[in-house]
Order: structure tokens, then sequence, then C-alpha cells
């Protein structure tokens, strides 16, 4: 499984398609403290699309129940396997890792 870094200008672009090919996908939010190791998590949750707000610097993952909301990401890698993709990890602004992992991978 490849690791891609993702550019902030390339965000939006890619969110965009990303959230084209999530029909009926299902993921899981992990939210890790680093240095504290706490740790929050969703579950296997219905999720719909992401996106970037470059006006307001924030990543919105649309899912069912919740709109978890990143606010000024530092970085973005994506996990890409022949499938597609399989993991997003973004480390927002307060340092904390978000984690969304696909139950399939996303085709793009």
């Amino acid at each position: 499984m490849a690791r891609k870094k993702l550019e902030e200008s390339e965000y939006e672009a890619y969110f965009d398609s990303l959230s084209k090919g999530m029909k009926e996908q299902v993921a899981e939010i992990e939210v890790m403290a680093v240095g504290i190791m706490d740790k929050e998590q969703t579950g296997w949750i219905p999720c719909y699309g992401i996106s970037y707000d470059p006006p307001e610097k924030t990543i919105s993952i649309m899912c069912e129940y919740i709109d978890h909301n990143i606010k000024k990401p530092r970085e973005v890698w994506v996990k890409e396997s022949d499938s597609g993709i399989a993991a997003i990890e973004i480390t927002g602004a307060e340092g904390y890792i978000h984690l969304l992992k696909f139950k399939e991978p996303v085709a793009i």
C-alpha cells in the first residue's frame, strides 16, 4: 500500500473526486491525541463525502449522524492500494491525527 502526501492546493479537487466515488461507503473515523495516547473512534458508519473549504481552511467529513470538521490541517496523507483509496490521515492544527478508514477502498 502506497502513501501519498497531498499539498493544500490539491485538497479541494482531490476530495471532490473522492466524494464522487463514495457511493454507499462505510468508514470509521479515529482521532488520536499524540503524546497522551487518547483515542476516540466512531465505529463503522455510512460516509457520504469529504470536502475542503479553502477560505475557512477546513476539511469536512460528512457521515451519518455526524459531520467531522478539521480546521487548518497541517498535513494530509492518503493510503492507496490497487483497488483505490483505503484511508486518509489528517494532522490537524492542534496536532491530533484524524484517520478516516474505508471498509472497502474507494475507487477514484
